[in-house]
């Protein structure tokens, strides 16, 4: 069942390429400007000469970026359209990446090396039907000295959506923090062009903090770090705009762990 989901996201994802081609800043990119924020810049710190898997890479723009400043990257996506943009950028950029197709359920059997750094941000979770498997996956591709870093929107934010999964009056408590029922939607929208929705069944997850910081204990994981900011990112894709509210609750969150 979670296989059939993923592969419905995969058909949303293809669908949302050409428009996140569009609308990824990638003028930025080619020109050497990398589109990593500066917070996530600093949680990660520096990865000069470290090799580092970006999961759920998508079009690139990340990984690329984290090539801009000196990692040995691989990413791994479920969508074939975008890891096509994501192979042609690299060339054009002149950087050397490999880019892997895979669903996240299957990653451990199909990648076997290992890395320094395992990287996933920012709208991840979401998409994960399985936390612990995730975190089974993340401890698989590192090395014994390795660390995982995440930064995503905070599980606490759940709490605004209806039974629909639909945001309703602003800062409003309506939903269900400990809620296990999948989300299921008539269409993939897009964060950065509300107009657009890619007509197909698409599947979200709900975890909570719990759930995911337990998760990556349970597979051999220590963790260094977790913090909480009042800040949600810009559309779902760049943080901390100067323009964006503060609220009074937690809306996005970061953690860093490290192999056992």
């Amino acid at each position: 069942m979670a296989h059939r989901m993923t592969q419905a996201n995969r058909q949303g994802w293809d669908g949302l390429v050409a428009t996140h081609t569009r609308t990824y800043h990638i003028d930025r990119l080619i020109a050497g400007t990398p589109l990593v924020n500066d917070l996530i810049r600093s949680e990660v710190g520096d990865v000069s000469g470290k090799s580092l898997a970006h999961l759920l890479c998508h079009i690139g723009t990340d990984t690329l970026s984290w090539a801009l400043l000196g990692a040995r990257v691989t990413g791994i996506d479920i969508s074939p359209e975008a890891l096509k943009v994501a192979r042609q950028l690299a060339q054009q950029m002149g950087i050397e990446a490999d880019f892997i197709e895979a669903d996240v359920m299957d990653v451990m059997e199909k990648v076997n090396r290992k890395f320094d750094i395992v990287f996933s941000s920012t709208g991840v979770l979401c998409w994960i039907p399985d936390i612990r498997h995730y975190a089974r996956t993340v401890r698989h591709l590192l090395n014994d000295t390795g660390f995982f870093y995440l930064h995503d929107g905070h599980p606490f934010r759940s709490v605004l959506l209806d039974e629909a999964g639909e945001m309703g009056a602003p800062n409003r408590i309506q939903g269900d923090y400990f809620r296990k029922e999948v989300w299921r939607y008539a269409g993939m929208g897009d964060y950065t062009d509300p107009e657009l929705v890619v007509p197909v069944n698409s599947f979200e997850w709900h975890w909570t903090m719990g759930e995911i910081i337990t998760a990556f204990c349970d597979a051999g994981m220590r963790i260094v770090f977790l913090h909480e900011y009042p800040q949600y990112f810009y559309g779902g894709y760049s943080a901390y705009n100067e323009d964006e509210s503060v609220e009074l609750y937690p809306c996005t969150f970061s953690f860093k762990a490290v192999a056992e």
